[in-house]
Formats: structure tokens, sequence, C-alpha cells
């Protein structure tokens, strides 16, 4: 009997101390609890105030400046021999642009300083230029003149246009295709220092976007 009498006081002792413990243990998941929920209020906070821009597929085509001719290769007076003072020689070019661009005007120069045996000195040189024409190379029958761009000696031209730097002016093209026909109109000159003389000479044309 004394033994049961002094058992019987501690366990309620031991009862109370796991509820405590579990109250505990409660306590920490409900707070652990409100954590998570905060930390999920948050993330969905967030999430709800993102924003996007996407810029996707670009594509890039760099600009075409092109000039082309009716040339075909050829030279506008090729093997013209037996010039006389007083007879001009008339041959025409057709000169287009076909760019994407709106390009600065068409400058005009001699390609290479004259060669041959001094003709170029003696030799007058006019050049016009006028609306296209349905003429072929070097055929003048339907051209007409809207300006005359230079009128002197061959060696003239070359001293005073002859880079694109110095370039003449010519036409400022507006739209593509877009096509000028030239006259170029050759004479020698009647000085007897020019008898038997020959010049070998040629012509560039050039525009760019700057």
């Amino acid at each position: 009997m004394s033994n049961r009498a002094h058992q019987s006081p501690s366990a309620p002792a031991r009862r109370g101390g796991r509820s405590v413990q579990t109250l505990a243990l409660q306590l920490a998941a409900v707070a652990l609890s409100f954590i998570l929920i905060a930390l999920l209020v948050v993330t969905s906070s967030r999430q709800a105030f993102v924003a996007q821009n996407d810029n996707v597929s670009n594509q890039v085509t760099a600009a075409a400046v092109d000039l082309t001719d009716n040339d075909a290769g050829t030279a506008m007076f090729a093997n013209l021999t037996g010039l006389l003072p007083g007879t001009n020689v008339d041959k025409c070019i057709d000169v287009t642009y076909t760019g994407s661009v709106d390009p600065t005007a068409v400058l005009l120069y001699v390609n290479a300083a004259p060669t041959g045996t001094g003709l170029a000195t003696y030799l007058n040189l006019t050049i016009d230029i006028g609306a296209d024409t349905a003429d072929a190379f070097r055929t003048c029958t339907s051209f007409t003149s809207s300006a005359t761009l230079y009128n002197g000696t061959l060696s003239g031209f070359a001293a005073a246009y002859a880079s694109y730097a110095t370039g003449l002016s010519t036409w400022d093209p507006v739209g593509s295709p877009e096509t000028r026909t030239f006259r170029f109109r050759l004479s020698v000159q009647n000085d007897p220092a020019a008898e038997g003389l020959s010049s070998t000479f040629g012509f560039s044309w050039e525009t760019r976007t700057s």
C-alpha cells in the first residue's frame, strides 16, 4: 500500500510534461504554417507583376547602290582613226541607277589619265546629258540634250575630274530604276601639232549613299 501511494503523485507530473511539449510542438507547427503561407503569398505577388516583351525573328538587309550601263563591256570610241578638224564624232551611252536607297549625285570622272602620244591636248570634248532614249549603245539618233555638262579638251577634263573626290556632278537619282543618256562628242583641233597623235582614255560614273 505504501508503494502505490508513493507512485501515484508522479504520474500526473509526466502527463503535464508531455502536454507542455505537445503544446510547444503545435505552436511551432502553426508558426511554420504561417511562414509557409507568407512565402507563398510573396511568391504569388512577384509572379503577378512580371512584364515581358519579345523581340524575335529580326531580319536586316543591306542597301543596294548599283549603276549599270549599256556598253556591254566595249568602248564608245573603239579604234577610231582618221579624225579630221571640223568633223564631230558623237557616241551615246545609257547609265542606269538600280539601287534600293536614295543615293548622292552620280559623278563622272576619268578612270585613268589619258595615255598615248599627246592627242588629248588637241581633242575637243563636249559632254551632254538627256533623258533615256531607246537608241542602241553608241547611237545618238533620238538624243536630245537637256544640259551640257562639259565643253573643253580631253586633257582639261582629265585634269579637273581625275577621281570621285573631284568628279563632275551629272544627275541625282530620285527613283529606281532611273536612266540618263550621255552624249560624248569628240573633234580634233585644226592644229598641225595634232597630226598623227593618238590618245587612249576611259570614263567612270559613281554614286554613293553619303
